[in-house]
């Protein structure tokens, strides 16, 4: 299951790559620039991972933006306890219900994309992942 994986911090990004990306085909980006243009370049991706900040704007709208262009993509975002509590109208606005706690733990990101491989042929593209 090919993955974007979106956040500024490009140290936490290498570092889920050393240690999933042996394993799982995972991409890198740090701007809603980058993964746009990823997007329209390959089809080949499943989930899209961001975190609440990135490069050149809010993981969010990236995801609203990735919803009305490509709806069967898994989105899954990333945030703090305390920021995902006061985001939760907004998160159910965008039927985005895949949440972390931020920053991505290398283990947990693993759980989830295991998680998700086992739930990609549902027909439901979105669940609640417990934090």
């Amino acid at each position: 299951m090919k993955t974007l994986l979106v956040d500024i911090d490009r140290a936490m990004l290498q570092h889920c790559a050393a240690r999933i990306g042996s394993r799982q085909p995972l991409v890198l980006a740090t701007s809603k620039t980058q993964v746009m243009e990823l997007l329209r370049h390959s089809a080949s991706y499943e989930v899209v991972v961001a975190c609440e900040r990135v490069a050149d704007g809010s993981g969010l709208a990236l995801l609203d933006d990735i919803h009305t262009r490509w709806p069967h993509l898994i989105r899954v975002f990333c945030a703090e306890r305390q920021r995902l509590a006061m985001l939760r109208t907004r998160l159910g606005a965008l039927r985005l219900r895949h949440t972390l706690n931020y920053p991505v733990k290398p283990v947990k990101l693993e759980l989830l994309l295991v998680h998700l491989q086992h739930l990609r042929t549902a027909t439901l593209r979105t669940r609640i992942v417990p934090g």
